[in-house]
């Protein structure tokens, strides 16, 4: 085991001065407080990964780029779900509005930043909880998932993935959030690359066990930096949206659960689309 990275040090106070200065309403860093504290959350896990020999940004760095770059279409897909009917300026929005955004082009880029940032949060704080979910949760058995069933998860995510767009309502949100590990984590598999149903086969209970306790933790913290930033969301949900930790109903909070392992299942569905290693398992 080696030390924590410098760049841990670097990332962390990033964070700290970014929520700092949000605060005192410094008006472009208050704007960009999202991306900001990600970027920093970011390089501080790396460097924290680095004590396990784990750093993308020592080991992968371009692999870490490239997993940004894929980070974009995949929330901009649910950004198509929240809008379905992106081509009409009155939207509608279903379920989350932002408020407080530059005039274009600053918009497009901030977007484009805030975007890149998701996957990479996710499964970054996933490989550094891995270890204690390995712990906590031991080894299975393995044993190989059925072709039968691996084709009946992915109709299940197909239909759950159309409904939202064929029939646009705040009640589709849990569709949403379920349809795309049902669809794409079998499809992976099918494939030979990274998925959580491999995974299981091979009696690695840990890595799906982190992405959902990633999901939840980065679902926290988007939260409660959205809460200090002057660019932010709000959210209008059917049920309890009144009931509120931060900006977010408190029964939101379990979309991060599934959409943890959407993330990783859409990274590793286009990585194996494009040419080159594949990425580290």
């Amino acid at each position: 085991m080696t030390r924590t990275a410098w760049w841990f040090w670097p990332g962390a106070a990033l964070i700290a001065a970014g929520m700092g200065l949000a605060a005192a309403r410094v008006g472009p860093v208050a704007q960009n407080l999202t991306p900001l504290c990600w970027t920093g959350f970011i390089v501080a896990v790396d460097g924290a990964l680095a004590r396990h020999g784990r750093s993308w940004l020592r080991n992968a760095p371009l692999e870490l780029a490239l997993m940004a770059a894929i980070s974009i279409p995949s929330w901009l897909l649910f950004e198509l779900y929240d809008r379905p009917r992106f081509w009409s300026a009155a939207g509608p929005e279903l379920w989350w509005h932002y408020s407080g955004l530059p005039p274009w082009p600053w918009r497009g880029l901030g977007y484009a930043w805030s975007f890149a940032t998701i996957t990479p949060a996710i499964v970054l704080l996933a490989e550094a909880f891995e270890p204690a979910a390995a712990r906590l949760a031991g080894r299975g058995g393995g044993g190989r998932v059925p072709r039968e069933l691996l084709a009946a998860l992915i109709a299940v995510g197909t239909i759950l993935a159309a409904i939202p767009l064929l029939w646009p309502s705040v009640f589709f949100a849990a569709d949403v959030w379920l349809a795309w590990p049902l669809l794409l984590d079998p499809v992976n598999r099918l494939m030979g690359r990274p998925s959580l149903l491999g995974d299981l086969e091979q009696g690695r209970r840990s890595r799906p066990l982190a992405l959902l306790a990633s999901g939840l933790a980065c679902g926290l913290l988007w939260e409660s930096w959205n809460m200090l930033a002057s660019a932010r969301w709000r959210y209008t949900v059917p049920f309890l949206g009144s009931v509120k930790l931060y900006e977010m109903p408190v029964l939101g909070f379990l979309g991060f659960v599934p959409f943890a392992l959407g993330a990783f299942a859409l990274y590793h569905f286009l990585r194996g689309l494009l040419p080159g290693d594949a990425p580290r398992g």
